[in-house]
């Protein structure tokens, strides 16, 4: 089993005016500089839909002058192609060189017009081009079968989320060689790398950075108890914060002493879900730095 590459997805900060704070952005950035191989900047956990273009390229330029181009990985996807193409040559002028683009959203595309949408990405960015499937917010879905023809557009990768996120498998099985993979799904690293994938992009990871950084060095060494350990840390976290970007905004809050709102309409964690949340936190050992 190879060493995974674990992708942090960042959120993004708000302050209560719902203006980006920059200063929160960097300091996420230089923690998960020390903990993770990469960031995935301004995806579904980065709430890009209320971002416009000038703010993502902003938060772009932070997260390439903390990781260097390697560890990043820009995401691009829109709703149309004009779109996804001008953000693409703000962040191409950046410096980045790894992108990725979500299916087009909203009105369903077809297999052959989301095989145009990522040629023309692909062309633009100059880089690594990978596949954005989340079907369960973006309407459009891949069907592993129809990747095949999916690939003429140039992509390399894809990272799978929500309901794709089930068809590991069956995606690499219809992929060539050396075709690269991250699931979406926070807690199910170990299955991922068993079935031949690259690794993970993990919202949840952006809150709790230490605990996938020791899975990570458990499979490095093929340590069965330690990947089970870690498993069950990750376990038990995941559930708790993952169905919400708001959840993951307040355990960030809680572990780091940092507020922030979001843009979109997502309702705050309840009474009872902040309990959870806190138990967790603590029962785990992450609420060390909280200062008030």
């Amino acid at each position: 089993m190879s060493i995974p590459e674990i992708l942090s997805a960042l959120t993004t900060p708000f302050d209560e005016d719902g203006a980006i704070d920059h200063e929160s952005f960097a300091r996420r950035l230089e923690d998960v500089a020390a903990t993770l191989d990469g960031v995935f900047v301004a995806g579904t956990t980065g709430e890009f839909l209320a971002l416009d273009v000038t703010e993502r390229a902003a938060l772009a330029e932070q997260a390439l002058e903390v990781l260097g181009p390697q560890r990043v990985v820009i995401h691009v996807g829109s709703s149309s192609t004009r779109q996804s193409l001008e953000i693409t040559e703000r962040v191409a002028a950046l410096g980045a060189i790894r992108f990725a683009a979500i299916t087009p959203h909203y009105l369903a595309a077809s297999t052959a017009g989301i095989t145009r949408h990522w040629e023309a990405i692909a062309k633009e960015c100059g880089g690594e081009l990978y596949g954005y499937v989340f079907p369960d917010v973006a309407v459009t879905d891949l069907a592993p079968a129809d990747l095949p023809e999916v690939l003429e557009s140039g992509i390399t990768g894809l990272k799978v989320s929500g309901a794709a996120s089930a068809r590991v498998e069956e995606y690499l099985e219809a992929a060539p060689d050396g075709f690269k993979l991250w699931s979406g799904n926070d807690a199910d690293l170990p299955a991922t790398m068993a079935a031949g994938g690259t690794g993970t992009v993990s919202g949840v990871s952006s809150a709790a950075p230490t605990l996938w950084q020791d899975l990570s060095r458990a499979l490095a060494t093929q340590d069965a108890a330690a990947i089970a350990a870690a498993q069950q840390r990750i376990a038990r976290l995941v559930p708790l914060l993952g169905p919400s970007i708001a959840n993951i905004k307040h355990a960030l809050h809680r572990t780091t002493g940092e507020a922030s709102t979001c843009r979109m309409t997502i309702d705050q964690p309840d009474g009872e879900q902040i309990a959870r949340i806190d138990q967790a936190l603590s029962d785990l050992d992450l609420l060390d730095m909280v200062t008030s």
